[in-house]
């Protein structure tokens, strides 16, 4: 079977994940990387044996051999990013967010059906197993109707501070809160009818950093549930990780507690009583082993004439409901969409 010839775009933390498994994958195969840093670029083609390296977009696009491109760099880049590589007929996966403005996202979508291309946002977290499990939990009906969400994604300061240079360019929201949108949305499959947030800039400024430290937000799901969503930059370095990823499901069943950061079980409390969930082991929705990542999933896609699990649309609906709640959070009032 023939591979599909990649590009990508950034090469910095994100863009390692996608050069390891874009080079390691039966059935793709890395043709160039880019990144304006010329010496980032030749580290990347070095290390993963890529025998063509870039620092200007253009003559990465231009590569015939390259069907398709991952896009790894800064929020605020990737809408240009990846209008330039649909306009050359790439299919293309990019890291969220794809827009950060609702014009944006539609113009993303005027254009890959224009050029009948397939596009993938990264939303990485519908793969990790415990949220799998939670889906199922859902769908099976043994959590019951899903009444409440708690969820928190947040970083240490040490992200805005030293391991992003552009944290002035983004906020909170779009860098951490995208995720929990999605995810919010796949795991429900509900829509988000009403939202309301509220933000303080008050450390990350006076450190010369212009974004807010925090977004603490109410998000309300047509199916009449409700979710408390935190996403901050402002957590000390002191904390075991450089981030914090904790849920709370809370159905009219079945209560289910997750934490990303520090380990993989579940704690779930059922009528049935209490139980710790070994969620080590990958699967899919359908029980079958699941080694692939999300960026193997969009491979695979390509190969097989698929449509992607994450499409365009998703991207707009978490681009609206972040656009929301950032005005939200500056009128001081909640937001109908």
């Amino acid at each position: 079977m023939e591979k599909v010839g990649f590009g990508l775009i950034g090469c910095g933390i994100w863009g390692d994940v996608h050069a390891r498994t874009l080079s390691q994958s039966a059935n793709s195969q890395l043709i160039g990387v880019c990144d304006l840093n010329r010496d980032k670029a030749i580290q990347f083609a070095e290390k993963y044996n890529v025998p063509f390296f870039y620092d200007n977009v253009n003559s990465i696009l231009n590569n015939k051999d390259i069907k398709a491109i991952s896009i790894a760099t800064p929020d605020f880049t990737h809408t240009d990013l990846i209008c330039a590589a649909l306009e050359v007929g790439k299919h293309v996966i990019t890291e969220k967010p794809m827009a950060t403005t609702l014009e944006d996202c539609y113009r993303v979508i005027k254009l890959r059906d224009e050029k009948g291309v397939k596009l993938m946002v990264n939303y990485s977290n519908r793969w990790k197993t415990p949220f799998i499990h939670v889906k199922k939990l859902i769908t099976s009906g043994e959590l019951g109707d899903l009444l409440m969400v708690n969820i928190k994604l947040n970083d240490t300061v040490f992200v805005p501070t030293k391991m992003l240079s552009w944290a002035s360019k983004s906020n909170s929201l779009h860098f951490l809160g995208t995720h929990l949108v999605d995810l919010i949305r796949w795991i429900s499959g509900s829509e988000i009818n009403r939202v309301y947030s509220v933000s303080r800039s008050n450390l990350l400024k006076g450190m010369g950093i212009d974004t807010p430290d925090f977004f603490q937000s109410i998000l309300e799901l047509k199916t009449g549930g409700t979710v408390y969503m935190e996403n901050c930059w402002v957590i000390a370095e002191s904390a075991p990780s450089v981030y914090e990823f904790k849920a709370e499901f809370i159905g009219s069943k079945t209560t289910v507690k997750v934490d990303i950061s520090h380990h993989r079980m579940i704690e779930k409390y059922s009528p049935n009583g209490t139980a710790m969930l070994d969620v080590g082991e990958q699967y899919d929705l359908e029980d079958n082993p699941q080694g692939q990542v999300s960026i193997q999933h969009f491979i695979d896609c390509l190969i097989n004439n698929q449509n992607p699990l994450v499409t365009a649309e998703d991207g707009l609906e978490a681009t609206k409901v972040i656009a929301a709640l950032e005005k939200s959070a500056q009128i001081k009032q909640p937001i109908e969409l």
